[in-house]
């Protein structure tokens, strides 16, 4: 399986040690902290300005938090319908949820090819990457405004130094118009830079957010093309690897089928020549021995053969009968003298 590990853990592991750290320095530095906030250097307009960015910042992290933490659920439900498909489960997808977006991409090109229409992976990929980025709606206006806050405190802060400018021209001697002018340049400062490090810090997790999700949707499309389509859909030129991976199959069965068959055979042959010498010998054997358990139990005695007859014998028998005969008819010939 070549789907590799998800980066949204290490994402979420990162933003875990920024949190420890962070909040390490603030109980490190309270006191300078709450000693910056209460002790009037800055307005309460740029109190406000800052609140408003730090929890634009804050929100934006918590909405990055729960996306991530939904991608490492995707990523396990991708990764398990994977292994059911390859492990041949009738409904892959029925072990996880169906609001997963694995689930609900086997979902739809089930019902496509029920349909008998062809899969357009180009078209599923589209879809589900404009359902991804409306997802992401409330991250991309807090990482387009934070700079934007920064901005807007920044401006807002030097116009009331302005203001105090004006009112100091007016009463060169008034203190509290200098004092409005130095909390607004204060303000000003505060809230710059902390839309500057808040933006820097929710920026690389924003980047970190975006890998995490291209990588979810690349491994979406990489199971779809590796296991679901082959699984589910049948094109033509699949269909034709199919019948050509079967007729392969079928050739090389045929051929195993016919050496077992000549195999058989020898040994067919073998063992009928091996029955019939142990029947001719079994045979004999106990012929053999019930003839002479007869001669025994009959008190018989062993049988003497004749001699077999030659064509040497048949020329001496016809010798002698001549010879005989020769005899016979001199006889006879002296009688009758």
């Amino acid at each position: 399986m070549n789907i590799k590990k998800s980066s949204a853990k290490n994402t979420v592991f990162q933003i875990v040690v920024f949190l420890v750290v962070a909040a390490g320095l603030i109980f490190y530095k309270k006191n300078a902290i709450v000693e910056l906030v209460t002790s009037g250097d800055i307005s309460q307009v740029g109190i406000i300005i800052n609140f408003i960015i730090l929890l634009l910042f804050l929100g934006g992290m918590f909405k990055i938090l729960l996306t991530l933490f939904r991608y490492i659920e995707e990523h396990h439900a991708l990764v398990k319908v994977a292994q059911n498909i390859k492990s041949n489960i009738v409904d892959p997808s029925g072990s996880v949820s169906h609001k997963r977006l694995i689930a609900q991409r086997y979902s739809n090109i089930e019902l496509i090819t029920k349909q008998g229409s062809p899969v357009n992976q180009a078209a599923l990929a589209s879809n589900i990457n404009a359902s991804e980025s409306t997802r992401l709606t409330f991250i991309r206006f807090v990482h387009s405004t934070l700079i934007l806050a920064g901005v807007f405190g920044t401006v807002v802060s030097l116009s009331m130094a302005l203001i105090g400018a004006a009112g100091l021209l007016n009463s060169p001697e008034s203190i509290k118009e200098m004092g409005i002018i130095i909390s607004s340049m204060s303000s000003a400062l505060s809230s710059t830079v902390m839309a500057i490090v808040c933006f820097f810090i929710f920026a690389y997790f924003y980047l970190r957010l975006n890998a995490s999700r291209i990588q979810l949707l690349n491994d979406i499309e990489e199971v779809t093309a590796l296991y679901i389509l082959p699984k589910v859909s049948h094109t033509e030129e699949g269909l034709i690897a199919k019948v050509s991976e079967l007729t392969n199959t079928l050739n090389l069965a045929t051929e195993r089928l016919l050496s077992v068959q000549h195999t058989f055979n020898h040994a067919g042959i073998s063992l009928q020549a091996a029955v019939d010498d142990l029947h001719g010998q079994v045979q004999n054997n106990s012929l053999n021995e019930i003839k002479g358990l007869l001669r025994k139990g009959f008190h018989l005695s062993e049988p003497i053969y004749e001699e077999p007859v030659t064509q040497e014998n048949n020329a001496q028998n016809e010798t002698e009968e001549s010879v005989e005969n020769d005899l016979v008819t001199s006889d006879m010939t002296s009688n009758i003298r």
